[in-house]
């Protein structure tokens, strides 16, 4: 294994744990957008997003 190949491994594992985290997000807030909670915000967008 080289070097691209490490580089390019490390670049998937980003976007699957980023995806991941998106995922409990949405799904922990039970909102379509990933913040807090939905009650009357513009977009979806609440405090910290």
């Amino acid at each position: 294994m080289n070097l691209w190949d490490i580089l390019i491994l490390a670049a998937v594992a980003c976007a699957v744990f980023f995806a991941a985290r998106r995922m409990h997000k949405k799904k922990k807030s039970g909102c379509g957008c990933g913040c807090e909670g939905c009650t009357g915000c513009p977009a979806g967008r609440k405090s910290g997003t």
